[in-house]
């Protein structure tokens, strides 16, 4: 009996310690299985949404701060100033300074520097200068090479450099010029990156990253790219706050199996309820899992909610009651989107939530929701699936924030570009559409050229003298009423822009044809030429029309503007005040224009153009006083071309100031050629600009003249007496003066004389204009007139020269009344430097034998 109660106590005891070990064993699998697949992924998914949730907020905030900074450059970088200074046309370097300076720009601005098309800086703004040397001279080469080659990227070039706690990010902003880049704004600025990104429980710290740098490489990170620009936030966790809370899970959980197998054990041991203990112990274990993971969840700050798999609500932390005013107990057992969602939920969103719950798939969306009492607010909405051990879906957890405070953001910056953009295409006085705004209207136009574009251009006639009269005020009346004349006079689809002060284009619907604009023109210029009543008081103006159409034949549609304007100047010439069509006989004036034009650049660069010497004489003894040196272009192609023919095109083509260069220093040389001959000329007159004095290099070709030479006269229009003239012009008079240099006023008395002027001036001599010489032979009124003239010339001590001197008849009055010098074809033409040799050698001649019989 021993035997085999020992046998059976054996086996018991083996079969009790073989349950106890299979029990073991059940809870350590249970347990492991219960930490793997129910606390830890839920801890994780919690915490790894949250980082992303605060890594995608730091992008979009980062995002719209730079956006604001480069929203405000971009409004500065549409200013024609800046253009003209990009291209040369202006070289103010204290504009960029001072317009930073006048505007109310964010703290966080260090500096701003302005580059040309060449990259090379012409203006700074420094207000913490230095900032910008941070970055390195290669760094801020590449950004603006990369703003050249892409003016209008998904994402913008930024430069970025960081110190501690501070960033300093360089943007890029484009100058535009007709679609061109004329020059580039780089602005730098500082920012705290503890106060745009300050730390949490969560993230140990935010940087500002480049692409591909060792930071995103790393991919310890949570990184987020930013929308509009080439830069990304990257956040990384705080490790031992994670590993902290990682460690108490594991920790609760041992201490539950070590307490579930301690139980068991003592009951297995004690009275054999293993298998009573162990499933009871297990459960307890669960229970103080979720109810760790319950407690995470209550202290959110997002809002999280538990649903069934029909959408009901089953449990919710109090962030969501603190969000949507519901609360918990009172919308339990219902579905969310019948409590807070209304009639401007987007229906769209919603069906796409239901369909993804059907599928049992994630979302995201951004939703409008209404809190208690109906009050709308915009939430960043995400849902995930929730599943078993076993894979079977058994509800849904959403989680949401309110993000109505950035997408007002979002949308005011989506406002404010959309008004920018209005007031860049429009013109701020009138209201119509500006030159850029055309200018886009012609591209588009030129995309589809299947029917005939027609464009009237109007110039307003006597505008300058309503301003100069009335005031800018009145001149601001005139033009919007001229204005409200076009937007009433033309349809909707034509375009009506204000392309400069009182200049207006008109782009007409397709296929209206040259009469439609003539006869749309007609009626305007009627209704413009009607006396208008500023503060009760008429205003009249005119207004001259130029039109041009790609329906008659003549025109390219990338012409027509310059069509318009060739038809607009005719109408001005012409007598102002009517309309003008781009006629095939205004055609053919354009195409020799442009012969003409293509011919002087050629002539400039060949140096076609010879001076010519007309002898100035002296009035008494008529020996050869000086020259006045004259301009003939020698054309291979047109002949010989007076300055009449060719000088109001090299006007437009900017090219008088090379040609007088030309001529000036054709005519020392040829002049010093006569030396060797024993030919002293002693003057040598050139007619010269007011740009020309104020001309460095035009001073330093007079300083490196021969001392022996000639003396230089430079002849000035009396128009200057009547002009203001800068401090400039009297310092460059000044000098000349110094060099040696005489003034003269050309053609005075032909309009624009003014004593005041003459006595500022103080000129050495005046030309007396030819229109008083020629008819003091036959009327006694210019003879007086004249001898007035002299008069008050003898009172200021000026000599006194005569041209268009055509008899002797008239050389004989002008010198018995008193003139120093004549000129005119009575003596000589005006004449190469052949013949100016010949012709004093010959005049000496006649004069010696003169002489002699005498």
């Amino acid at each position: 009996m021993d035997v085999d109660h020992q046998i059976r106590s054996a086996t018991v005891a083996r079969r009790f310690w073989m349950l106890t070990l299979l029990i073991l064993t059940l809870t350590l699998i249970s347990s492991a299985l219960a930490i793997r697949y129910v606390a830890m992924p839920f801890f994780k998914e919690y915490q790894y949404s949250a980082i992303k949730a605060q890594a995608d907020e730091s992008a979009a905030h980062l995002n719209s701060v730079l956006s604001h900074h480069q929203i405000l450059i971009s409004v500065i970088a549409q200013d024609p100033n800046l253009v003209n200074i990009a291209l040369g046309f202006d070289d103010n370097t204290s504009y960029v300074p001072d317009v930073f300076s006048a505007l109310r720009m964010p703290e966080s601005l260090s500096w701003v520097t302005f580059y040309d098309a060449f990259n090379e800086p012409l203006a700074h703004h420094n207000k913490r200068p230095e900032e910008r040397r941070i970055f390195g001279q290669q760094e801020i080469d590449d950004l603006l090479q990369a703003s050249q080659t892409e003016t209008d990227p998904a994402r913008l070039p930024v430069l970025i450099q960081s110190r501690g706690d501070q960033a300093f990010v360089v943007l890029a902003t484009p100058v535009l010029h007709q679609g061109f880049v004329e020059g580039i704004l780089l602005s730098g600025y500082r920012l705290d990156t503890l106060e745009i990104f300050p730390a949490n429980d969560i993230v140990k710290r935010t940087y500002l990253v480049r692409p591909l740098s060792g930071l995103l490489q790393r991919g310890t990170a949570e990184v987020r790219a930013l929308a509009d620009f080439r830069l990304s936030v990257a956040l990384l966790p705080d490790p031992l706050a994670v590993q902290a809370a990682g460690h108490a899970v594991l920790a609760n959980s041992m201490t539950a199996i070590a307490i579930v197998l301690i139980g068991a054990f003592g009951l297995f041991a004690l009275a054999g309820k293993a298998v009573i203990v162990g499933p009871h112990r297990a459960l307890e274990a669960k229970q103080a899992e979720l109810s760790e993971l319950a407690a995470i969840a209550e202290r959110a700050s997002d809002s999280i909610s538990i649903t069934d798999l029909d959408g009901r609500l089953i449990w919710a932390n109090p962030s969501f009651e603190k969000l949507t005013g519901h609360l918990v107990e009172d919308v339990q057992n219902m579905k969310p989107a019948e409590f807070l969602q209304g009639p401007d939920t987007d229906k769209e969103t919603q069906a796409a939530i239901r369909r993804a719950q059907s599928a049992c798939q994630a979302i995201q969306v951004e939703i409008l929701n209404y809190r208690y009492g109906k009050i709308p607010y915009w939430i960043n909405l995400s849902i995930s699936p929730l599943k078993t051990d076993t894979g079977h879906h058994y509800g849904f957890m959403a989680i949401s924030n309110d993000i109505t405070e950035a997408r007002e953001q979002r949308e005011a910056i989506v406002t404010a570009n959309k008004e920018i953009e209005h007031q860049a295409l429009h013109d701020p006085l009138t209201g119509l559409p500006n030159r850029r705004a055309l200018d886009q209207a012609l591209k588009q136009r030129a995309e589809h050229l299947d029917q005939p574009a027609t464009v009237v251009r109007i110039d307003l006639d006597h505008f300058k003298y309503v301003n100069d009269t009335m005031g800018h005020e009145a001149g601001d009346f005139i033009l919007c009423e001229v204005a409200n004349i076009l937007r009433e006079e033309t349809k909707s689809a034509d375009l009506t822009a204000r392309v400069g002060g009182d200049e207006f284009v008109l782009l007409l619907a397709p296929g209206s044809t040259s009469q439609d604009g003539e006869q749309l023109a007609n009626r305007m210029l009627k209704r413009i030429k009607l006396p208008k009543y500023f503060e009760n008081k008429s205003v009249r103006v005119g207004a001259s029309f130029g039109v041009a159409s790609t329906f008659d034949g003549l025109l390219e549609f990338d012409q027509l503007i310059i069509g318009a304007d060739a038809a607009l100047y005719e109408a001005k010439v012409t007598g102002r005040n009517r309309t003008h069509l781009y006629s095939p006989e205004l055609h053919r004036a354009v195409q020799a224009r442009r012969t003409l034009a293509r011919e002087l650049r050629r002539a400039v660069a060949r140096s076609e153009f010879e001076p010519y010497f007309q002898p100035q004489f002296d009035a008494r003894t008529h020996e050869v006083v000086g020259v006045e040196t004259l301009a003939r272009w020698h054309s291979p192609q047109l002949g010989i071309l007076m300055p009449a023919e060719f000088l109001p095109v090299a006007e437009q083509l900017s090219l008088v100031e090379d040609i007088d260069n030309l001529i000036f220093a054709k005519a020392l040389e040829q002049i010093d050629s006569l030396r060797p001959l024993g030919i002293e000329i002693p003057k040598l007159s050139v007619n010269v600009t007011v740009e020309r004095i104020r001309n460095d290099q035009v001073y330093e070709q007079i300083c490196r003249h021969r001392h022996d030479g000639p003396r230089i006269v430079f002849e000035v229009l009396e128009s200057v007496l009547v002009e203001e003239q800068s401090e400039m012009f009297h310092f460059g008079l000044d000098r000349l003066r110094e060099a040696g240099v005489l003034v003269e006023i050309d053609d005075f008395g032909s309009g624009h004389a003014s004593v005041v002027g003459l006595m500022q001036l103080r000129p050495d001599a005046m030309k007396i204009d030819q229109q008083l010489i020629r008819p003091i032979t036959v009327d006694p009124l210019a003879h007086g007139i004249l001898k007035h003239i002299i008069g008050m010339a003898e009172l200021m001590d000026l000599q006194i020269i005569a041209e268009g001197v055509e008899t002797m008849e008239h050389a004989r009055i002008l010198r018995d009344i008193g003139c120093h010098t004549l000129q005119g074809y009575a003596f000589c033409k005006p004449i190469p430097v052949d013949e100016l040799r010949e012709f004093i050698l010959q005049h000496e001649a006649r004069l010696s034998i003169r002489a002699l019989s005498s």
